[in-house]
């Protein structure tokens, strides 16, 4: 790189503040928004912190190879994208701003080079494209962080959901409810069955009622692990008592033919309690 390249990466760096206050600036009134003119204080200065690594990161493209700096890049992207997915920020905002301050920069870029006599016109296409491609690479990548941390919190939200919507509720000593509400699918199905086997070891139970009145429709991949749990239950000293069985649930199960022999079943979840309860 040659010297008239280390001084405009001088120039900007010494400009931090300038351009991040102009970028800072252009901002509007959104509630909520981190982006947002009336942002708390603590936010602005989380924003001029992280703009000025940014400046840095970009400016680097001055000075150094597209392989070195693209490593701090990448550093300042993932960091700044996993902050924005948990403050809710929806990634459009991002790219707004983005732009935004895209604009600014090339304005202090433009700003150096009619100021100094020395830049020619082959300094500013080589710029240009190094600019371009820092900017690109950054929103390209930007994008793949937000959305790989927004999966993992959605993956989280979504566990955390699949576990809450089947609880295994303890009544007494050694005896517990898994009360199932809604549809099933195969994907919630195998989660109630490795949640319902893992808190009924855990509490120590042994009568785990599994009440189904809530149940609309459960197809034969279900209703085969729903069976499955009650085998597994078994194997672990758990009776399962079931309850709540629909026509079609149990026109289901004969199809499949599971053999209801050793099954203790009861109309409703009452009758079942009051049948095996003692």
């Amino acid at each position: 790189m040659g010297q008239i390249s280390k001084d405009l990466y001088g120039f900007m760096i010494q400009n931090t503040s300038h351009l991040t206050d102009e970028w800072l600036s252009k901002r509007i009134k959104a509630d909520g928004s981190t982006y947002s003119k009336n942002a708390a204080v603590q936010v602005e200065k989380q924003l001029r912190m992280q703009n000025a690594k940014f400046i840095e990161a970009v400016s680097l493209v001055f000075v150094q190879g597209r392989e070195e700096y693209g490593s701090f890049i990448e550093e300042w992207v993932e960091t700044v994208a996993k902050e924005r997915v948990q403050q809710a920020v929806p990634l459009h905002e991002v790219i707004a701003q983005l732009r935004i301050f895209r604009g600014i920069y090339w304005g202090f870029v433009r700003k150096f080079f009619e100021e100094n006599p020395n830049a020619r016109s082959e300094d500013a296409l080589r710029w240009s494209e190094a600019i371009n491609h820092a900017f690109d690479y950054i929103i390209e990548i930007f994008a793949i962080h937000h959305h790989e941390a927004t999966q993992k919190i959605l993956a989280s939200q979504q566990a955390m959901i699949n576990e809450l919507s089947s609880p295994v509720i303890p009544i007494k000593k050694g005896v517990g409810i898994l009360p199932l509400v809604g549809d099933i699918d195969t994907h919630r199905a195998k989660v109630i069955l490795e949640t319902a086997l893992e808190q009924s070891a855990k509490r120590q139970l042994h009568t785990l009622y599994i009440d189904l009145s809530a149940v609309a429709i459960i197809d034969t991949m279900v209703a085969q692990q729903l069976f499955q749990l009650m085998a597994s239950l078994k194997i672990i000293g758990v009776q399962s008592v079931l309850s709540g069985i629909r026509p079609e649930i149990a026109q289901t199960a004969v199809t499949l033919g599971i053999n209801f022999k050793d099954i203790k079943i009861q109309a409703n979840l009452m009758r079942a309690l009051e049948t095996y309860g003692n």
